[in-house]
């Protein structure tokens, strides 16, 4: 695997790593996008490995304060959408730098997946990758009471610690920025994407065209339900548009279980290959 570091718009370095390691492959090529509280080690428990081994160009992402990116200089200063507008959009074309012509698929899992959507919003003329795949990526509807007393309580333990202590709270590996956290969880809070400029983020989807898959764990009740993931899938205009329930998985199960092989890389890999080719 070959790691460089790339500039973003605002100076920030982010981590890609290109897990297949090979140029010359004419293979569609797919960039998998972590979620929070981990970095691009979350697809080197096997996820990465099965996307190669069946034909796919592997580049992995570190969105800005994990991995080998840069951390936060000081609480409050980044944003979620700084992931949206400046890290992807830098690690993205630097892959079609590499691969040219060759279709390009994005995998998301949780936030990951909100990115991408979210980079697809703003692009939908010309959106920078031909299909997308988001697993456990919720809606901002119908939180419910249990959801929505979650998302209150987060946002506010970030922004008095200035953080979210995602390792403390054995959520997982790197914590997040009080800020970065919070935009997130103000979305969902008000049911409603919004960003700083005033994009309505939901509303832009539904012009959108490219491919889109939603995968949802069906013992996932608390991050992203079913019925959250599936709002999207209702939402996204695009003419291709697939949901997919692995029900015997949790949210982070969808990545990290080993029932993922047999309930979700199969159904995704054999899908982007489908609409990618």
């Amino acid at each position: 695997m070959i790691t460089e570091r790339l500039k973003t718009a605002d100076g920030v370095s982010v981590g890609l790593h290109h897990f297949t390691a090979d140029d010359s492959s004419p293979r569609p090529a797919v960039l998998l996008l972590h979620g929070a509280f981990t970095s691009h080690r979350v697809w080197l428990r096997g996820f990465a490995a099965y996307f190669a081994e069946r034909g796919f160009d592997v580049w992995l992402a570190d969105l800005r304060h994990h991995g080998v990116s840069d951390r936060e200089p000081a609480p409050r200063t980044w944003w979620f959408e700084d992931w949206i507008t400046r890290d992807a959009p830098a690690l993205l074309a630097r892959i079609r730098e590499r691969t040219g012509a060759r279709p390009l698929g994005v995998v998301g899992h949780s936030a990951g997946g909100v990115v991408a959507l979210g980079v697809l919003a703003r692009a939908v003329a010309h959106p920078p990758f031909e299909a997308l795949v988001a697993l456990g990526s919720p809606g901002p509807r119908d939180l419910g009471v249990v959801r929505r007393g979650g998302a209150v309580a987060a946002r506010a333990m970030a922004q008095l610690l200035g953080r979210f202590p995602a390792r403390a709270l054995r959520f997982g590996g790197e914590d997040e920025g009080a800020h970065l956290f919070s935009q997130w969880m103000g979305w969902n809070i008000r049911g409603r994407w919004q960003g700083r400029d005033g994009l309505d983020y939901l509303e832009a989807l539904t012009l959108a065209r490219t491919p889109y898959l939603g995968v949802a764990g069906g013992r996932d009740w608390f991050f992203s339900p079913p019925y959250a993931c599936r709002e999207i899938v209702e939402r996204i205009g695009s003419p291709r548009k697939d949901f997919h329930i692995a029900t015997a998985l949790d949210h982070p199960g969808l990545v990290l279980d080993p029932w993922a092989t047999e309930q979700v890389t199969p159904r995704a890999a054999e899908w982007l290959r489908a609409v990618l080719a």
